[in-house]
């Protein structure tokens, strides 16, 4: 049977009074997994914020730097912006002045084919005394005939003219010309819209 040994027990008595006695400072709470992993999670912290500054402050930098570049030459190219802007409202005015010219050709044309017309059909015994412009599609004729039946005659042809969409009798009266009966008419023509833009774009 096996003999069991006795171990003694050691015990430590402190006899000296509380104020000689020195007390053991305990620094096991340093290395506690919760310190050392906050400790780890704060300065993790730290440097992704500092990192976050450093690459804000540089794409800071970077645009400023690239807005002075564009404002340097937005200023070195603006005599070339204000010299184009000078040929565009040239070109706006020359564009002005060409349709203002085109407007007088197919004008002048208008009133050449139109004048063209009109006279080229007059009846013998017929003469005009008057035409007038009542607005940008109408003219009123005027004249006289010693024929009565030329004053259809004349209507009649002019409604067949290119320039010349209707025409209607306003007026007809009897009057002397030259100690001769005569009649005096009034006649209204409306001009085609189109007259003098054929071939136009």
């Amino acid at each position: 049977m096996a003999k069991k040994k006795n171990k003694a027990l050691a015990i430590e008595i402190n006899l000296l009074p509380a104020e000689f006695r020195k007390t053991r400072t305990d620094w096991g709470w340093i290395l506690s997994r919760r310190i050392i992993w906050s400790v780890i999670a704060f300065l993790a912290v730290c440097v992704a914020a500092f990192m976050l500054v450093v690459h804000v402050q540089e794409t800071t930098d970077a645009m400023k730097n690239e807005l002075t570049r564009i404002q340097a030459e937005v200023t070195k190219e603006k005599p070339l912006l204000n010299k184009i802007k000078t040929l565009d409202d040239k070109l706006a005015v020359i564009a002005q002045k060409n349709k203002a010219l085109k407007s007088i050709q197919v004008n002048k044309k208008r009133w050449v084919i139109l004048f063209e017309n009109i006279s080229s059909v007059i009846p013998p015994n017929m003469w005009l005394t008057n035409l007038s412009q009542l607005s940008e599609s109408e003219m009123e004729l005027k004249g006289n005939t010693f024929d009565f039946a030329e004053v259809a005659e004349y209507m009649v042809r002019l409604e067949q003219q290119i320039s010349v969409s209707t025409v209607t009798l306003v007026s007809i009266a009897t009057v002397k010309v030259g100690g001769e009966e005569a009649y005096s008419f009034t006649i209204k023509v409306t001009v085609k819209q189109d007259l003098g833009l054929e071939g136009e774009q």
